[in-house]
């Protein structure tokens, strides 16, 4: 029987064709997303281009047995566990609020105020902060909140391409910030630091670069269509104020984070605080929680919730495998090995760090991917100039909140064109192209400012020996 302990290495793990070959595995992925981008294609089940690589890399391997004990190794990574359970649970917690009524009773409120123009677009990016903070999803607050506000907004006179860059804007910032966003927990669990002064020390990029484009909305004069209110009802439906109640939900799980609990815990307490809310106000009947029909399937909205954060936890399931492959293999030496014969400062090794993580995000088009793609290299990096966790964190999180919402290609982008085509408020409107929405979104363009404003002046940059209390805290891993 073969020896399977971690502790017990089978062999060293090498290629044939050379060390250079460690890497041909990551390279088949990345070809397999980039013609997946190339395609415009949004499949969630894009796990499956990792897997092959996995599996096709055994027939360069000497030793077959070294290889599957790195994959296996990769799947055993701790971090793994805490990304397969913080995920499942932030997927959870995001079901509860999208199907509460909360969006579509913050969107009536907006609604009746009959704000017009700008103002209305104003108050479009801000709402849409709000809801994917409490998401964490850019994309699902973009299909949730997009068919309301977009017409709505179109009728009250809003431009449409400044009306749609507000909404992916949002979405962009919730993705950048939430606790429970999937590049939240992936940029702070690879560098091994705790959500809560994750979030805590990113505020001071996040908030600058949300308060500048909400200023932007408000004061570029913008041309759009004269006021139709009269059409307005039939986007809307009736507001159900007690779901306002479901805002708890996001609340919970920042106060625990800020407070330093665990992850885990803090979504576990925003989960139960949505179902014990939902359940008393009659939000949700216990059937609606977990329903099993009498044909074969099961559904409600926890079973919604694990369904919506399943690819996601298979891409992680797959892509840490490659990443222990390229550790192993010496994949990460080489590079580091490269990176140090230019890299000198801690300010170059922060642009090595975004330029890396960004290259692959135009390439693969996912900005988790290129985070998780990139960790393993902050990290070590990162550490070697001593570079804080935080910091390390925050410029993977912000570096994925750019060019993933300004590439044309991009999926944001392509869903708020999607979006303008699906969601006509009267038949003459014209669907809105997608550089038209790149242009129009602000949060990604400032914060890409921001971001290299940071690296060349260090605002926001600490180091690991600044003070007692910013020593690297471990995540806790029992």
């Amino acid at each position: 029987m073969n020896e399977t302990n971690s502790g017990n290495l089978p062999g060293k793990l090498e290629f044939y064709g050379g060390r250079w070959m460690v890497f041909v595995p990551f390279i088949l992925a990345l070809i397999g997303l980039i013609y997946i981008a190339s395609r415009n294609a949004n499949i969630p089940e894009y796990w499956v281009i990792f897997l092959l690589p996995i599996v096709l890399g055994i027939l360069l391997a000497k030793n077959r047995e070294a290889y599957s004990q790195a994959v296996i190794r990769g799947l055993m990574d701790p971090l793994v566990a805490i990304m397969v359970m913080a995920l499942t649970l932030a997927g959870v917690a995001g079901s509860l609020l999208s199907q509460s009524g909360v969006i579509g009773t913050l969107a009536v409120y907006t609604a009746e105020a009959h704000l017009t123009g700008s103002l209305f677009t104003f108050v479009t990016f801000l709402l849409t902060c709000l809801v994917a903070f409490a998401t964490g999803t850019s994309v699902g607050t973009i299909l949730t909140v997009g068919p309301i506000l977009y017409p709505v907004g179109c009728l009250l006179g809003a431009n449409p391409a400044f009306l749609i860059g507000a909404i992916v804007s949002g979405g962009a910032f919730g993705d950048n910030l939430a606790p429970v966003s999937d590049t939240t927990i992936a940029s702070a669990t690879t560098q091994e630091m705790d959500i809560g002064g994750v979030v805590r020390s990113r505020l001071k990029y996040s908030l600058p670069a949300a308060g500048i484009s909400a200023l932007l909305y408000l004061l570029i004069p913008e041309k759009g269509t004269l006021p139709l209110i009269g059409g307005i009802e039939k986007f809307t439906q009736k507001a159900e104020p007690l779901s306002l109640l479901m805002l708890l939900v996001p609340i919970v799980i920042v106060v625990l984070c800020f407070m330093r609990r665990h992850l885990v815990t803090a979504l576990s307490c925003g989960v139960i605080t949505g179902l014990v809310v939902g359940l008393i106000t009659g939000i949700f009947k216990p059937s609606d929680i977990v329903s099993v029909p009498q044909q074969f399937g099961a559904g409600g909205v926890v079973l919604d919730g694990i369904n919506n954060a399943i690819p996601t936890v298979l891409f992680v399931l797959m892509i840490f495998p490659l990443i222990n492959i390229l550790r192993e293999g010496g994949g990460l030496e080489i590079i580091l090995n490269g990176l140090s014969k230019i890299v000198k400062t801690p300010r170059g090794a922060e642009t090595a760090i975004v330029s890396s993580e960004i290259v692959l995000n135009a390439a693969t088009g996912v900005n988790t991917v290129a985070i998780v793609a990139t960790g393993e290299l902050a990290n070590k990096l990162g550490k070697r100039y001593n570079i804080h966790g935080y910091r390390r964190a925050n410029l993977l999180d912000c570096a994925g909140a750019t060019f993933n919402y300004i590439l044309p290609y991009m999926v944001p982008v392509l869903m708020g064109t999607m979006l303008s085509t699906a969601n006509k408020p009267f038949p003459e409107a014209l669907p809105v192209a997608p550089i038209q929405i790149s242009i129009s979104e602000f949060y990604p363009w400032v914060m890409l400012i921001i971001l290299i404003i940071s690296i060349l002046t260090g605002y926001g940059r600490t180091f690991m020996s600044d003070s007692a209390s910013q020593v690297t805290p471990k995540i806790e891993t029992n």
